[in-house]
This record gives structure tokens, C-alpha cells and sequence, in this order.
């Protein structure tokens, strides 16, 4: 579109709506509190309306798939068991997951391509539907060689250690940084950063001592009761995380995607 025919677009819904959108100062443009409100009424439309067409073809064919995103952590560590259990119990359910990180999920909410996600990292709440699936422990980790494996220490204790961590949007590293900045520390005050996008990766980087890490204990429990990683006892870390089930406001399956949270909720606890 050329900028009269925004221009024109933008009066159109100003006129119509009775309110202001947009704000100027100068040459420099934003969007008012109402702008930013239908940006979010106009964004939660326009996905949900992309999602009408399968949808009706689910219902045409009779089909119930379960389509839906994990982070790396629950996609790797906390869904398999769960989805084993629904296999023996549904063998004929279609199922479609898909891991990224919490930004990229996000953004497949928005585009309809995934019935909801499981996110271990922070979200804008304001945004989406979500309930609590389970609270996790994050830990600092290392390999048992580590001199620091033995002593109690603090994070301020660890800066001399190379940090092995995801990359950025992923919810691991989000959170980390999150508790970095709790305690007035940043990941550049480690003496190197060695970023990797492999949990696996990152896990044998740890046991060959290149690196600590942080995670949740969900991801390295197996590692750490055979001996291959250890928890690093740190000082005033008390760190958890809620792992959340999100999904569209205002979705036309809603009842669909609440059955979904509910059975797997009821498969993790049993």
C-alpha cells in the first residue's frame, strides 16, 4: 500500500471506532493505548480465523489430531513419557509436535499452525490463555571433576567458569538471565560464553569439564543419579519455574484444547 492509502485506512478506522490510533511527534509515529489494543483485538482474530478452515475439516473427517509446540526441555525430557502413555491408551491418535523455543512457538500460536504450546520460558501474559501444567527446579550443572562440584558457592563464585547455555529466545537461558539480574549479574561477567543449541551437545561439553551450565533438574536427572553430571551446590539459588500450557484467547476449540490440558495433566500424574 502507498502511505495516503494508509493514511486513509488508518482515518477510516479512527472515525469509525471514534478514538485515536495513532500519535505523532514530528516525523516520529506510534501507536495510542487504543492502537495498541486493536492491534491485539486485530492479531487474536486474524489467528483464530486460521485455524476455522482446519478445523471444520476435523470435524468433516472425524478426526482428533493433536497438533501442538514444546520447548527444548519438555519437548525432549517431560512430553515422551507422556506421549508413550497416550499411545497405549489411543494407538490411532494422529500426532503432530513440534520443538523450538519459546519465540518461535509464540509466533506459530499467532499463525494457527499449533493448537497450543507447552512453554518453559517467559511469555506476554496478557496475550495468550494459560494454565499451570507443573513447577521445575533449575540447577546448576557441571561434571563431577569440576573442583566447584564439591564446595558450596555462590553464583558470584562461578564467574571464573566457561557458561555453556542455549541461545537466545531459548527458555532455559531466558530464565538463567532472569536470575542473573536478581542478583545484579549479567552473562558477560562470565569468563567466556559458549552458546550451543543441543541439550545433548551442552551435556557432554559438561562432563568433559569445558563448561557449567544451568537447567532444569527435570532435563538432567538421569545424567546425575549414573554420575555422568552433578548438581552444583550453589548459596541462595532457589530457582523455579512454572512450565505453562498456552494457547489463543478467544479460540473457536477452546473445549478441544482444555480436554488436551486435562489429559495430559492426568498422563503426567500417573
Amino acid at each position: 500500500m502507498t502511505q495516503p492509502a494508509v493514511s486513509q485506512q488508518i482515518r477510516f478506522l479512527e472515525n469509525h471506532y471514534q478514538v485515536a490510533l495513532i500519535s505523532s511527534k514530528g516525523k516520529k509515529f506510534s501507536l495510542t493505548e487504543e492502537g495498541r489494543a486493536l492491534q491485539e483485538y486485530a492479531r487474536t482474530l486474524y489467528a483464530n480465523s486460521e485455524r476455522i478452515l482446519p478445523l471444520l475439516h476435523r470435524i468433516k473427517n472425524h478426526t482428533k489430531p493433536l497438533i501442538f509446540g514444546a520447548t527444548l526441555t519438555i519437548g525432549e525430557y517431560t512430553i515422551p513419557p507422556i506421549l508413550l502413555k497416550l499411545f497405549k491408551e489411543d494407538p490411532e491418535t494422529n500426532i503432530s509436535m513440534f520443538v523450538e523455543n519459546t519465540h518461535i512457538l509464540q509466533k506459530m500460536l499467532w499463525e494457527g499452525k499449533i493448537d497450543f504450546a507447552l512453554l518453559e520460558g517467559h511469555f506476554n501474559q496478557n496475550q495468550f490463555e494459560y494454565k499451570e501444567l507443573s513447577n521445575e527446579t533449575f540447577v546448576g550443572v557441571c561434571s563431577p571433576n569440576n573442583k566447584i562440584a564439591a564446595t558450596a558457592t555462590s553464583l558470584e563464585g562461578l564467574l571464573d567458569q566457561n557458561l555453556i547455555l542455549r541461545e537466545p529466545g531459548s527458555g532455559t537461558r531466558d530464565i538463567f538471565e532472569h536470575a542473573l539480574y536478581n542478583q545484579n549479574l549479567s552473562i558477560n561477567d562470565f569468563e567466556r560464553k559458549i552458546e550451543v543449541g543441543n541439550m545433548n551437545a551442552i551435556k557432554e561439553l559438561c562432563h568433559e569439564n569445558i563448561g557449567i551450565t544451568f537447567m532444569y533438574r527435570e532435563a538432567i536427572k538421569k545424567e546425575v543419579s549414573q554420575g555422568y553430571l552433578k548438581e552444583i551446590p550453589l548459596q541462595n539459588f532457589n530457582v523455579s519455574h512454572l512450565f505453562n500450557f498456552v494457547y489463543l484467547k478467544n479460540c473457536p476449540d477452546k473445549t478441544q484444547i482444555e480436554y488436551w490440558f486435562d489429559r495430559i495433566s492426568n498422563l503426567r500424574n500417573t
